[in-house]
C-alpha cells in the first residue's frame, strides 16, 4: 500500500511540476506582462465567455494636465486641470480568462493620449444575455465631440465594430440597442441616433431618432459606460 502511495504522490508532483513549467514557459512567450497594461478590462462575448483586454503602450510619457504647460499635457476640451494623462504608442491585447497566453491584436494607436481621469478607454458592460461587452477607445475632437472606436470579442478575436462620434457617451436601450446623442452649436440643439448591433454579423445599423422634449432626454441621460 505504501509503495502505491509513493508512486501516486510522485505522479502528482510530476504533473504539478509539468503544469507549472508549461505555464511559465507559455507566459515567457507572451508579448506583454499584464502589469504593463495601462487599462485592463474583462470583456465577455455574446456567449458569456470572458477575456481580459489589455491596453499597453511603449514610449510612454506621463503628466498632469495644467494651464502652465505648453505641450501635449495642456488644459483643453480633452483635459481638465489635474487630469492624469499618458501619451504613447498603444496596442490592444487579449487573454482568454483561465489561460496564460496573451495575444497581440492588430489594433494599434500611435501618439495616443490616454486621459485616465476621464477614462478615454472605457467599456459598455452587457445588460442582457446574448449581448457582448463593448470596448471603446476614444479621443476628444472638440468641446462637443468625442470620437471613439468600438470593439467586441467575436470568435475569440477582438474585432472592430465601428467608429462613432457623439457628445455624450452612448446609452444602452435594449439588447444590442444603443442611443447616441450629439449637440450642434450651429443649430443650438441636440440630435439623437439609435443604433442596433448584430454581433453575429458585426453590423451596426443607425437611424435618426426624434424626441419631442430633447432637453428632458439629455437631463435624464444615464451613464452606462465604466
Amino acid at each position: 500500500m505504501k509503495k502505491y502511495l509513493k508512486v501516486l504522490i510522485s505522479m502528482v508532483l510530476l504533473l504539478v511540476g509539468f503544469t507549472a513549467f508549461h505555464s511559465n514557459a507559455e507566459a515567457a512567450k507572451n508579448p506583454i506582462s499584464p502589469k504593463q497594461s495601462r487599462v485592463t478590462y474583462t470583456l465577455k462575448d455574446a456567449n458569456g465567455v470572458a477575456y481580459k483586454v489589455y491596453f499597453a503602450g511603449v514610449r510612454e510619457k506621463k503628466a498632469i494636465a495644467s494651464y502652465n504647460r505648453g505641450d501635449w499635457a495642456h488644459v483643453w476640451a480633452g483635459a481638465n486641470e489635474g487630469d492624469l494623462l499618458y501619451r504613447g504608442n498603444y496596442t490592444l491585447y487579449t487573454q482568454k480568462v483561465g489561460t496564460s497566453h496573451i495575444k497581440k491584436s492588430s489594433h494599434y494607436f500611435r501618439d495616443y493620449t490616454l486621459n485616465a481621469t476621464k477614462k478615454s478607454v472605457h467599456m459598455y458592460p452587457s445588460k442582457y444575455k446574448g449581448q457582448p461587452d463593448i470596448l471603446a477607445v476614444a479621443e476628444t475632437d472638440s468641446e462637443y465631440w468625442e470620437n471613439a472606436d468600438w470593439y467586441y470579442i467575436k470568435n475569440g478575436v477582438l474585432t472592430h465594430i465601428t467608429g462613432a462620434a457623439y457628445t455624450l457617451r452612448a446609452q444602452v436601450l435594449r439588447k444590442n440597442e444603443f442611443l447616441i446623442s450629439w449637440y450642434s452649436v450651429e443649430d443650438n440643439k441636440w440630435f439623437f441616433s439609435g443604433a442596433v448591433f448584430d454581433p453575429t454579423k458585426n453590423v451596426l445599423q443607425t437611424a435618426d431618432t426624434v424626441y419631442n422634449k430633447p432637453n428632458v432626454v439629455i437631463r435624464d441621460w444615464k451613464k452606462h459606460w465604466q
